[in-house]
């Protein structure tokens, strides 16, 4: 005999009853989420020194780049939650991390490329959110 756990039951219930391309949309964001969540570990894991080479640690790095890596390891768990759940404040958190890495990135001095390849991701992400958003919309328009 199966174990009933009605908030399970629910969710499948409301995944079944979206339209192809919103149940795509849900998909991505979580796949972001879980993105998101392994970048946070990255960025907690410069901070805390796990893999120091030949860049030096956490505390060698320039202010700009550090106020960065500091700003993403809090604010990516945060979005990460919100994008999971399907929530707007999600989306917004997320788009504003973005912002902000992408703004940092463009103002860190050079020797930094591994968080500016981050950013690139990041905002490659996005663009593929906005059209999976559009398509999204378009069907719900339709019906």
């Amino acid at each position: 005999m199966t174990h009933y756990d009605p908030i399970d039951a629910s969710a499948k219930a409301n995944l079944e009853r979206l339209t192809p391309w919103r149940r795509r949309l849900v998909f991505f964001l979580r796949a972001v989420s879980m993105l998101l969540i392994a970048e946070s570990l990255f960025h907690w894991a410069i901070i805390c020194g796990v893999g120091e080479g030949q860049f030096g640690g956490f505390e060698d790095l320039p202010a700009i780049v550090q106020i960065g890596i500091i700003w993403a390891s809090i604010i990516d768990p945060i979005a990460a939650v919100g994008l999971w759940l399907g929530s707007a404040w999600g989306v917004v958190i997320w788009l504003l991390a973005t912002l902000t890495q992408v703004t940092l990135g463009l103002w860190a001095p050079e020797g930094t490329a591994r968080l500016i390849v981050l950013s690139v991701v990041e905002v490659a992400l996005v663009l593929a959110y906005a059209v999976l958003s559009i398509r999204a919309a378009r069907e719900s328009d339709e019906e």
